[in-house]
This record gives structure tokens, C-alpha cells and sequence, in this order.
């Protein structure tokens, strides 16, 4: 029996289109397992001496002095920006994100439906066979694809935020350490020399006690003080060390191929004359406000999620007119040509349409109160870190006072003990005073700039550290 010529072109069509149907089914997944030694390999062989590095820092900061001798806050920080996993992980996210933009782009995939019967004649049919193939074209309405790429747009500008502000985070850790080391290592120099004024103190009362011209109750103290003090630097030495290797990490490295890092040194005092001189940028709470407000990535972060609820919302309404779909289609059925166009849609009968957006809305809503939240806090914090930063400034002042007074002093006596006019005993307690005033002297140096440290990280603008900036500041 020979078929109609109508079956036959239908059957050459799903020939045809059967081998791309069996091509799309065959793209088999492919599990890739995570290279867990790989990657432990990885980490461990991170060095600064890499050709990548080389290069990213010749990038990313051409006058930077390659090789680098001492590192600052600047070269750490192209450390952990070319080294450390976080900031890959903010990376990852972000290029997810973009993927997303372009899944949200991708059109409707047209739809196409066959079918095959035969009949037994049982009503006269001229033929048995019964075939059609049909074409489902959906059709998106209310320019609902161009909002979803509108949304994951904006979940990609979150993510690259994201970015930023985890670089900034990798910043800021590395120069609250830095300011850490500088004072465990100025207190490690004044430790030093004081244990050397407590020997020889003891020593001379030593001397006193053999002669019977002191006391055990006049020794015992400056033993004890002796011995406290030799503790403390075997403490700031460990400290110290464990510090270092805290930076290290922070800038994305480890020791297993790594000599200790060369910190660039760092002279509290120095650098807080400098930043007292260049006090313009953090002189108020008005001026660290409008930076802060301005600057912050959590700002520029809140206002991007705030217009992606708007864009949300925006589907939501959308979603009040339903989708279409297209289907036309031909048929031969039992001896007749059909030809035929089908409309389908979706209505919305159970559900208002206020419902539909109402989550929406108040999902938006939730994002503005969110907003409103951070910039309170955000001002809270301008007007906290400054209250604090002048506070310790002002008791720097003091302290600075109570220090050239003790090295007043300090010259004076050592002058008369030379010329034979007190005796030496005297002289090596004023000595030690004066080194007990360097080190609260030393301790609240590092409290400004710790606490001149947060203003900058509320501002989001380097000050504290940065010899750069400062540099560009004098240029200026």
C-alpha cells in the first residue's frame, strides 16, 4: 500500500529534525571533581616572585619599584588582591552573576509536537492514517525578558561591588596590622633599653647590698621589675613574630616557599606629624559624612539592591498580562488536509491582581527601609570615629607633654650625674620613669592612628597609611 504523499514529507521533516533532538539529548554531564592536592600545591607555592605578580603589579601600579624591597601598605595590598582566595571567591560571584545576565537574555525555545495514528475503517475512512505536526511559538508580553535581564543586571552590579569591597576589607586588615607591628616593635626597642637601665639599677643596689648599705626589701623590687620586663620582651618578641606571619597571610601568602616579608618601618610619630599636618580630610564630622555617604561600597551596594526590588516589582506587574503561545500546525487526518492555528494563554481568575505584586512592593519597601538604616548608621559611625579619634588625639597631647617633661629631666640629672653631683642610683630611676612615659607615649601613638584607621574605613578613602596618598595630597 503505498502511503500519501503528505505522510511521506511529514516523515522526511522528523527525519530531519531527529538527529538534532538526539544531539542535544547526548551532551552528557561530566562530573569535574574538585583537585584538592592541586589546589593545597597551589596555595602553598604562592610567592611574590611569580611573572603573574610581576606583571600585575606593573599593571596595576607602574611606579611601584620592582623587585620590591620593603613592602607597605600599598605592595601588600596588590599582594592579597593578586593572592588571596577571598577576594576570588568575590571574583567567582561576580562572574556568575554575568552568566546569569546572559541566561536571563536567552528567548523562549520554540516547541514542536507530532503525532501518528491509524484507524481500523470502522466509519469509512478513505485513508487509516491519521498524522500532524505541530509548531509552539511562545510569545513574552509586557517586555517581561527585558526586565529580567534589567534584574540580573543589577544582581551583577552587587556582585562587582562585592568586589570592592572585599579589596577594601584585605586594606584595612593589612594596615591594622601594620600599625600593630609598628607598636610591638617600638615597644620591643624601649623594652630593650629599659631592661638595660633595671640591670645596671641592679647592679648598683646590688653592689649597696654587699656593702650592707641596703637592704633585701630595697633589691626585691627592682628584681621583680627586672624580671617583668624580661618577660614582657620574650612575650613582644613571640608577638611580633606571630604578627609578621598574620601580614603574610593577610596579603595571600604562607611561609612554605616564602621568606619573612621586609616591612617597609613605619615611625608612629612621624606619620602622626604628617597626618596632624594633611587633617583637612577627617577635621569634621560634616566632611568624614559627605566622604562616607558618598564613598562606601554597603551605600553603593544598598542603592544598587534598591533598584533591583524596583525591577522586581516592575515584573510583577508585568505579570498581569499572561504570555502567549503561538501554535500552528498541519494534519492529515484519515484522508483530509487540516491546517490549523492554535492560541494559548494563561489567566490569572483565582488571584487579584494586586496580589501579584503585593510581595514586590513590599519587598522594595523593605530595601528603602533597609537604606535608610544604613545611612543612620553611617553617620552614627562619622560622628563615633571622630569623637574617638579627637579623644585619643587630645590624650596624645598630654601624654606628648608628660614625655618631654620625664626627657627633661632625664638630661638634666644625667648631666649632674656625670659632673658627680648625684649618684647614679638616682639617675637610672629617672631613666627608668622616662622610659615607662615612651611607653604610654608609644602605646597611644598607636591608638591614634588605630582610631584615625577607622575614620578612614568609614570613609572608604585612604589616609592612614598610604604614603601615596599623602604624596598626591602634597602635590596638590
Amino acid at each position: 500500500m503505498r502511503l500519501a504523499p503528505a505522510f511521506c514529507n511529514a516523515m522526511r521533516l522528523l527525519a530531519y529534525v531527529s538527529p538534532l533532538l538526539l544531539t542535544a539529548c547526548g551532551i552528557a554531564f561530566q562530573a569535574n571533581p574538585i583537585p584538592q592536592q592541586q589546589n593545597i600545591e597551589t596555595i602553598q607555592q604562592a610567592t611574590p616572585t611569580q611573572d603573574g605578580f610581576k606583571t600585575f603589579v606593573q599593571t596595576q601600579s607602574p611606579q611601584t619599584t620592582w623587585p620590591i624591597q620593603a613592602w607597605d601598605i600599598d605592595s601588600l595590598t596588590l599582594s592579597a588582591l593578586y593572592f588571596h582566595p577571598v577576594l576570588k571567591v568575590a571574583k567567582s560571584d561576580y562572574a556568575v552573576a554575568l552568566a546569569g545576565i546572559t541566561s536571563a537574555g536567552l528567548r523562549p525555545q520554540v516547541g514542536l509536537n507530532g503525532h501518528l495514528s491509524h484507524s481500523n475503517r470502522a466509519n469509512g475512512d478513505i485513508n487509516p492514517w491519521a498524522y500532524g505536526l505541530q509548531v509552539d511559538i511562545p510569545v513574552i508580553t509586557a517586555n517581561k525578558r527585558q526586565i529580567n535581564i534589567e534584574i540580573a543586571q543589577y544582581q551583577a552590579d552587587i556582585a562587582k561591588i562585592q568586589i570592592s569591597e572585599t579589596a577594601w576589607m584585605l586594606r584595612q586588615q593589612l594596615s591594622m596590622d601594620l600599625i600593630q607591628l609598628a607598636e610591638q616593635q617600638a615597644m620591643q626597642a624601649n623594652l630593650a633599653r629599659l631592661q638595660k637601665s633595671q640591670e645596671a639599677l641592679l647592679a648598683a643596689y646590688q653592689k649597696r647590698l654587699d656593702l650592707g648599705m641596703a637592704g633585701n626589701a630595697d633589691v626585691l623590687p627592682i628584681r621583680l621589675q627586672r624580671d617583668q620586663s624580661a618577660w614582657q620582651l620574650q612575650q613582644l618578641t613571640l608577638q611580633i613574630r606571630q604578627t609578621e606571619q598574620k601580614i603574610l597571610h593577610d596579603a595571600g601568602l604562607t611561609e612554605q616557599n616564602n621568606l619573612p616579608l621586609t616591612i617597609a618601618p613605619i615611625q608612629l610619630s612621624q606619620l602622626l606629624k604628617s597626618r596632624f599636618a594633611q587633617s583637612q580630610t577627617y577635621a569634621d564630622a560634616a566632611t568624614i559624612q559627605h566622604y562616607a555617604l558618598t564613598n562606601r561600597m554597603d551605600i553603593q551596594r544598598g542603592l544598587a539592591q534598591y533598584a533591583k526590588a524596583e525591577s522586581q516589582l516592575k515584573l510583577a506587574m508585568a505579570k498581569r498580562y499572561p504570555d502567549l503561545s503561538l501554535n500552528p500546525g498541519i494534519a492529515y487526518e484519515y484522508g483530509d488536509k487540516i491546517w490549523g492555528l492554535g492560541i494559548g494563554t494563561m489567566l490569572n481568575l483565582l488571584n487579584k491582581s494586586s496580589d501579584l505584586w503585593a510581595q514586590a512592593e513590599q519587598v522594595r519597601q523593605n530595601e528603602a527601609t533597609r537604606f535608610y538604616a544604613l545611612q543612620h548608621q553611617v553617620i552614627q559611625l562619622s560622628e563615633q570615629s571622630l569623637i574617638k579619634y579627637r579623644g585619643a588625639a587630645n590624650l596624645l597631647v598630654t601624654l606628648t607633654r608628660e614625655y618631654e617633661q620625664q626627657s627633661n629631666r632625664k638630661a638634666q640629672l644625667e648631666k649632674q650625674w656625670r659632673q658627680g653631683l648625684i649618684d647614679k642610683t638616682e639617675y637610672l630611676q629617672t631613666e627608668i620613669q622616662f622610659y615607662s612615659a615612651q611607653q604610654r607615649l608609644i602605646t597611644q601613638q598607636a591608638n591614634v592612628m588605630r582610631s584615625l584607621q577607622e575614620i578612614e574605613n568609614v570613609m572608604q578613602k585612604p589616609i592612614a597609611l598610604s604614603q601615596r596618598e599623602m604624596a598626591s595630597a602634597n602635590q596638590k
